[in-house]
């Protein structure tokens, strides 16, 4: 770790290392102040990946350091990749700093489960890292990971990757049965070179695994969006383009929608209650 300082210009903030829902801004017009009188605040944290210098803890700070004209801030350098900057951030604010509302806390924790560094992490792990209780982030797993295939992989407290596949099942139990006559394949070796194609079931799999792909694709899509979303209005000032992008993007997102309501309802009319679709 190395503090130095460095230009505020040179300091990347729309990587979707921060932390919280929202910016405080009187907590900003406060700081500034505070720094223009000449109190002085603990350094930020920024990552150094060779090229940018992503901040992952201090943004406060910085927007106030920028409000009070001030061209540098003292930084506390770490080597890393704008993705070690993400899951440090997950974990800034819960010790120090303003106090983190419970939208701070929830957006932390999904960010935190949906990171590849939390993918193979316990609830309890993803937990003490972000700062919150273990239920909480048991909740949002189940939320964000509902018809998702999940990895059969954890890593446990000492470090070590162990396969949680086989737990709580039975011990497979072998039939016994008299001995079966060698196969038409095992008769003729040359039969067993050509290939079945795959069952109907299997094909089906298929297709569920690769729709949850895409599905954790959109949700990590989305999420990408509302972070260059709120750099757009909060850092660039641009809040009328940043309105109206957001609001075409719904808009398309509500059409995609409305053609599968009318889809389900028209397949069966039950489906309005199971699927929650409100009457228009």
């Amino acid at each position: 770790m190395n503090r130095v300082s460095i230009p505020i210009n040179d300091i990347q903030m729309d990587g979707g290392t921060q932390p919280r829902a929202v910016l405080d801004f009187n907590a900003i017009d406060d700081y500034a102040d505070a720094m223009s009188a000449g109190d002085e605040f603990p350094a930020v944290t920024v990552f150094y990946d060779g090229e940018r210098y992503w901040l992952a803890d201090g943004f406060h700070r910085v927007r106030a350091a920028d409000a009070a004209n001030f061209e540098t801030v003292e930084c506390d350098v770490r080597q890393g990749t704008i993705e070690d900057a993400q899951w440090y951030s997950f974990s800034a604010n819960h010790t120090n700093g303003l106090r983190r509302t419970n939208d701070d806390k929830q957006r932390a924790v999904k960010s935190a489960i949906t990171h590849a560094n939390g993918a193979g992490l316990s609830n309890r792990q993803i937990a003490d890292h972000v700062g919150v209780d273990e239920s909480t982030v048991r909740v949002w797993r189940e939320k964000l990971t509902a018809g998702i295939p999940q990895s059969t992989r954890r890593t446990g407290r000492d470090g070590r990757t162990i396969s949680v596949s086989k737990i709580g099942r039975a011990p497979a139990q072998v039939p016994q049965t008299d001995a079966a006559p060698p196969s038409a394949a095992s008769a003729h070796p040359e039969a067993s070179n050509s290939i079945s194609p795959p069952s109907g079931r299997t094909a089906r799999s298929q297709r569920i695994d690769r729709l949850a792909r895409l599905t954790l694709s959109f949700i990590e899509a989305t999420k990408h969006l509302a972070h260059l979303v709120g750099w757009l209005g909060e850092t660039a000032g641009e809040f009328d383009q940043a309105e109206l992008l957001l609001s075409n993007a719904t808009t398309a997102v509500a059409a995609v929608s409305a053609e599968i309501e009318q889809m389900a309802v028209a397949a069966d009319p039950l489906n309005r209650d199971r699927l929650g679709i409100q009457e228009k």
